[in-house]
């Protein structure tokens, strides 16, 4: 059995890869990306679970995954879809809900990131 290494292939190398490669490495057209939310949550905040519950249950009806935390007053995590990549406009969904919640004094979402090669 062959073994790839997990390194995202340079262009050059991108040419030569056929269609089925490209899938199974994840890049050119099957490139999927993600992007990371940060924030803060109020001082006086007793439990993030309930916010948590809320985000969860909102993300799930949006078709997007969130993986990470919030509570102890923070949130960090990222944010993807199943399949291919989230949209700027589901990116701009995510941190409006975040603003719109008095629990929340702070949120930011990061640019979009390889899922599977976007960190070193």
């Amino acid at each position: 059995m062959r073994k790839y290494r997990l390194i995202a292939p340079v262009n050059g190398r991108l040419r030569r890869l056929n269609r089925r490669q490209r899938k199974k490495l994840h890049v050119g057209e099957f490139q999927d990306c993600l992007f990371e939310v940060r924030g803060s949550l109020v001082s006086d905040i007793d439990d993030g679970d309930a916010l948590l519950d809320a985000f969860i249950a909102w993300i799930e009806s949006c078709d997007l995954y969130f993986a990470g935390y919030v509570g102890r007053g923070r949130i960090d995590g990222m944010v993807l879809t199943s399949v291919g990549s989230p949209t700027e406009a589901q990116r701009q969904s995510v941190v409006r809900w975040f603003k719109e919640r008095p629990e929340v004094a702070e949120v930011e979402a990061g640019e979009f990131r390889d899922a599977f090669y976007g960190y070193e």
